[in-house]
């Protein structure tokens, strides 16, 4: 890297532009890090004027550093939504924007009484109105993004809603993101024909798709009658949610979590679409003293089709809440150990075929929380359906997820987990596997 010599100054209340950054630029490349782990190296020649950055909240509220040789400018939710950094090189000036989602959450006291020690499962209105309009898009938007495009609410929806699909909703969204859009679902709410905000929720991604097209997606909902259909189809939403409950028994993983980890969380919320299928995320807000993970993942009726007996088919969605529901107390202990993952793991293309875990703490993260699971099941399974599900997530994880080691990483993990001493939890694993990754 070509390091850099900047000038900068912080302007004070004085300035109109009040506490943005000015830099003059003595070289074309500098270094912007996220979240503290998280860096890559940025030209200004190759900038647009006017280049966006969204900070998502995850567990705490985001940062960024612009890095120059030994100094940084820091950026931080300060109260505003969104702050500005200007550049300077050569005569030309760009702008880096960066859209800050500082407070994603308001729980009132009413809430934290109402939720405090529940698990709620969820397919919320907005939320599944954006499920819908992406999957009606087109063939790319529902292969990408994971649409599950059989069964009988899907052949319903398609029938209802084909007639509209010249909506010019579907033109505005023709580049859309899918989690911008349909992550940002439940933090809206219907109020007749209007869309608005709810009242706990901000948002969930710093890019919010439904802000910029709110209007559209209004129309869309009043020509199609999508609230209609919503209701109609509230009986099988309602079998989903028992289902889910049923199968998973969640209360029954957060009481073996909270005892394995040092993290606790006061609620738990999981939202999930009959038309979704293996995009998930998970995130950990915290606001008056309350704390609450929060879950996007598949539903039950991702399992539905196949041959797999209904036994087999709860394992799997367990599996698919778990993996969700552990980074929330997986990563807390990882951030201790950036710096030994980071060693452990300078070369990930023996570890992982590439893509979006691309530094060493997302791919120690994905191989943690899925070998956890296993660890669960072995304590809450018969052994035959132990070793199914142990055989299945490691095909998935080696074959189809390219995470190269994983069942030579899990069988490590299950050994020194059984050998651990009764005062032990996973917490305390944390060492020896990282120490393991390291000869490996």
């Amino acid at each position: 890297m070509k390091y850099l010599i900047f000038v900068f100054m912080l302007l004070g209340c004085a300035n109109s532009r009040g506490d943005d950054h000015y830099i003059n630029l003595q070289g074309d490349s500098f270094v912007l890090v996220t979240d503290k782990y998280f860096s890559r190296e940025l030209s200004f020649n190759s900038l647009p004027t006017d280049k966006a950055f969204y900070m998502t909240y995850w567990g705490a509220s985001p940062t960024a550093e612009l890095r120059y040789g030994e100094q940084s400018v820091p950026i931080f939710y300060r109260g505003n939504d969104s702050e500005k950094l200007y550049l300077q090189l050569n005569n030309q000036v760009k702008t880096l924007t960066f859209h800050i989602q500082g407070k994603p959450v308001r729980y009132s006291t009413r809430y934290i009484q109402q939720q405090r020690g529940k698990v709620t499962a969820d397919i919320p209105e907005v939320y599944e109105l954006t499920n819908i309009v992406l999957a009606l898009a087109d063939k790319f938007h529902q292969t990408n993004y994971g649409r599950r495009v059989q069964g009988d609410y899907y052949q319903a929806m398609m029938k209802w809603f084909t007639p509209f699909k010249a909506h010019p909703i579907f033109t505005a969204l023709g580049d859309v993101d899918y989690y911008s859009l349909v992550e940002n679902g439940p933090a809206y709410e219907f109020m007749n024909d209007k869309i608005v905000k709810s009242e706990v929720y901000n948002s969930f991604r710093a890019k919010d798709a439904i802000a910029m097209q709110r209007e559209l997606l209004e129309n869309f909902a009043k020509i199609s009658d999508f609230r209609s259909f919503y209701q109609q189809h509230q009986p099988y939403y309602s079998s989903l949610l028992k289902q889910f409950e049923n199968d998973t028994q969640p209360k029954r993983i957060w009481s073996w979590l909270e005892s394995e980890f040092p993290a606790e969380y006061q609620s738990y919320k999981v939202f999930f679409s009959p038309l979704g299928s293996g995009k998930h995320s998970a995130r950990m807000f915290t606001h008056n003293g309350f704390k609450e993970s929060i879950m996007f993942i598949s539903g039950p009726n991702r399992y539905e089709s196949g041959v797999d007996s209904p036994a087999t088919k709860a394992i799997k969605l367990t599996r698919t809440l778990f993996t969700e529901i552990d980074h929330a107390y997986v990563n807390p202990i990882s951030d201790n150990y950036i710096n030994e993952i980071n060693d452990a793991l300078p070369e990930l293309k023996n570890w992982y075929k590439g893509g979006g875990y691309n530094k060493p703490y997302l791919v120690f993260n994905e191989y943690m929380t899925w070998s956890v699971f296993l660890l669960y099941a072995l304590e809450s399974y018969s052994d035959e359906e132990y070793l199914m599900i142990k055989h299945h997530m490691e095909d998935f994880m080696v074959n189809k997820r390219g995470f190269y080691k994983f069942k030579a990483f899990n069988k490590e993990l299950t050994r020194i987990y059984k050998k651990r001493s009764q005062e032990q939890t996973i917490e305390d694993l944390y060492e020896p596997i990282i120490k393991w990754l390291k000869t490996h």
